[in-house]
């Protein structure tokens, strides 16, 4: 299992309709998820940023089945207009993980 972060940018001014557009992500991309080994996917904001932690089979792979599936690419295109770039050009940069506690 694969314990991924990543963070992405957003006017806070653009938060409460971020969190409303959460509440109703499409049961068929979240099928999906499930379906490509995301046991667990958690999103954070603080101050402009989103910081998303996933535990995940194999991270690479589960990005590749979904970049093209007809629920992301719909997800995608509904969620660009409130994501900045992080660098790059790209709206999404993954953190380095550099402690972990279980138990």
């Amino acid at each position: 299992m694969e314990h991924v972060s990543f963070v992405l940018k957003i006017d806070p001014n653009n938060l409460e309709e971020y969190k409303k557009r959460h509440r109703q992500v499409d049961p068929e991309l979240e099928a999906q998820f499930a379906r490509v080994g995301i046991r667990r996917y958690h999103i954070f904001f603080h101050e402009g940023h989103l910081f998303a932690y996933m535990e995940v089979e194999n991270f690479d792979e589960a990005m590749r089945h979904l970049a093209d599936h007809p629920a992301n690419v719909r997800w995608q295109n509904f969620m660009s207009d409130l994501l900045l770039e992080v660098e790059d050009g790209k709206t999404l940069k993954q953190i380095e993980e550099v402690y972990r506690f279980t138990s």
